[in-house]
């Protein structure tokens, strides 16, 4: 399939420790295209990859540049991706390569061991560009309803504004609702008017049942003293994140990233405070309680422009990125079933093999490694191609001692971002010889690639997960421990230190923690590493095609 390289030098920042040009030579050999642009999000960037698409017949495309989470968490980022894919392009066929975060600011010293990994990332990229399936996905009109969890001074005003725009609201409360509506005395009119309003509907004494689907189509169960109450909406606005015990019944069945307290968290609290990683789900950003009647409005309104944003859409895309099923392997013994924490797997009464529920399924993972036989594969994170990412990695041209490491895309992956900013404060980067692999949770990560990376030549392997009660997908981190002890039992049986597998848990902002593991991590397999001033980390001791276009096009050089 035609390739597309298109890179970024990051406005100098990754040619300041990498050499671009060199980390591209070798990929330039199976790509049609690689161009590369002083900045992709430059004026007229996106027009020139639409040509080379079109001219070209791209169909699978990697971005080199900044950090995968920079697609989503920064503003209007996700324009360029979402143009690639209305070119044609599939949503899995369009793969990034981080050499900013991980590369370039964490080596600023080693510019050949830093350009040698980068051609590693690139490649990886290529690989998952290339050989992932593509991912079907389904376009339709999102409902003009919006759930709201929580009455409070906030979700008055989100839901004045929400009515007012024509939206339909539904106010759900722990107690009664609609008489703190009416008793709320810095915002009474407020009140009144939505009490009053026929598109305002107040359910109290409410906790929720159940739930599925994603933006522009959750259905969504609550329970109240007059029975279960079924709401079809397109949106879900949660009043306040520290309101845990809604928090807590979202996270049982959609996609909700907490802090330390169980508090919801936002996806940026800077740049998309209101908005969380389930782009359906939208938070009104904290205040404290003494947080005067401006304050509260201006949040409350953050909210409600984020979700009318959302669902003012004429269509929004839903990309189907579940689990695949091979029946002619699928013995129905249904681990899937008793594994997946969302209840998305079931066993068909009359096939009596296994099935996914779509509308439940949330691409962690954890069904494929479970299966017993092999039968099930996750459409963004192939066996295949993880097993060929980890080869690769292992070839890179590093010197020294090699360590892989397996990040969890919740929390691994962005606190090895986050220990970009904390190279400055330690004084030095850490070795070019870590290759990170970012996986969806780690409930994903099969023994098998553990297994694969001592085979090929790794050293040590770490692997990066959320805290326990903080996997964005419940249980990960615990169906993980399960599989991890009985592979440390297998290394030990191969003659392979048990030690050098180290299971880390992290928070997406503890940078200092990552940096802290990786010294610890390198003393261990022989490469000493500056020790930081750091806290430690908790280290989980858990027991036993074409040629390349030669032409150069404004707006980027074309090699």
């Amino acid at each position: 399939m035609p390739l597309g390289i298109f890179a970024s030098r990051c406005a100098g920042r990754i040619d300041s420790a990498v050499d671009l040009d060199e980390a591209l030579r070798g990929v330039s050999e199976q790509a049609a295209v690689v161009r590369v642009f002083e900045d992709l999000f430059a004026p007229g960037v996106a027009a020139r990859i639409i040509t080379d698409i079109e001219n070209e017949g791209l169909d699978a495309v990697a971005l080199v540049g900044p950090s995968a989470d920079h697609w989503t968490r920064s503003v209007s980022a996700h324009h360029l991706r979402d143009t690639i894919e209305a070119a044609g392009v599939n949503h899995n066929r369009i793969a990034t390569a981080n050499l900013l975060e991980q590369v370039a600011l964490v080596h600023p010293d080693d510019r050949q061991a830093a350009t040698a990994k980068a051609a590693s990332l690139i490649n990886v990229a290529a690989i998952r560009a290339t050989r992932a399936g593509t991912v079907e996905a389904s376009g339709s009109t999102p409902l003009r309803t919006v759930l709201v969890l929580g009455v409070t001074s906030e979700a008055l005003v989100a839901s004045q504004r929400l009515l007012q725009l024509g939206f339909e609201v539904t106010l759900a409360d722990r107690g009664d609702g609609s008489v703190t509506a009416t008793n709320r005395r810095d915002l009474r009119a407020t009140g009144a008017w939505v009490l009053d309003h026929p598109s305002a509907t107040f359910i109290d004494r409410a906790e929720m049942l159940d739930g599925d689907g994603w933006l522009g189509d959750f259905r969504v169960k609550l329970a109240t003293p007059d029975g279960v109450v079924e709401k079809h909406v397109g949106g879900i606005l949660l009043a306040r994140p520290d309101q845990t015990e809604w928090v807590s019944e979202l996270r049982a069945h959609f996609r909700v990233d907490v802090d330390d307290d169980g508090r919801a968290r936002s996806l940026d609290p800077v740049r998309h405070p209101a908005e969380t990683i389930d782009p359906g789900i939208m938070v009104v950003p904290l205040r404290g309680q003494d947080a005067i009647e401006r304050e509260r409005v201006a949040a409350a309104d953050a909210a409600a422009m984020a979700i009318l944003l959302r669902l003012s859409s004429d269509e929004v895309t839903h990309s189907h990125d579940v689990s695949s099923i091979d029946e002619t392997l699928c013995g129905g013994c249904a681990s899937c079933v008793r594994t997946c924490a969302f209840g998305a797997c079931y066993i068909d009464a009359e096939t009596g093999l296994s099935h996914v529920e779509e509308r439940r399924c949330r691409a962690c993972g954890k069904c494929v490694v479970s299966c017993p036989v092999g039968a099930r594969d996750l459409l963004s994170a192939p066996h295949d191609v993880m097993v060929a990412s980890v080869h690769e990695l292992a070839a890179a041209e590093v010197d020294g001692p090699k360590v892989i490491g397996f990040l969890c895309g919740g929390c691994g992956y962005p606190a090895a971002d986050a220990a970009a900013e904390d190279i400055v404060e330690r004084g030095s980067g850490y070795p070019a010889s870590f290759l990170p692999l970012r996986i969806p949770c780690g409930g994903r990560l099969d023994a098998i690639y553990v297994l694969e990376a001592f085979r090929a030549g790794f050293d040590g392997v770490s692997v990066y997960r959320c805290r326990e009660g903080h996997c964005h997908n419940l249980i990960g981190n615990l169906d993980m421990d399960r599989r991890i002890n009985l592979l440390r039992t297998v290394l030990r049986a191969r003659g392979i230190d048990d030690a050098r597998l180290r299971i880390v848990d992290i928070s997406s902002a503890e940078g200092d923690v990552f940096l802290k593991s990786l010294d610890e991590m390198f003393e261990l397999v022989g490469g000493h590493v500056p020790s930081s001033a750091t806290q430690g980390a908790t280290v989980v001791p858990l027991t036993s095609p074409e040629p390349a276009s030669s032409a150069a096009a404004a707006g980027g050089d074309a090699s």
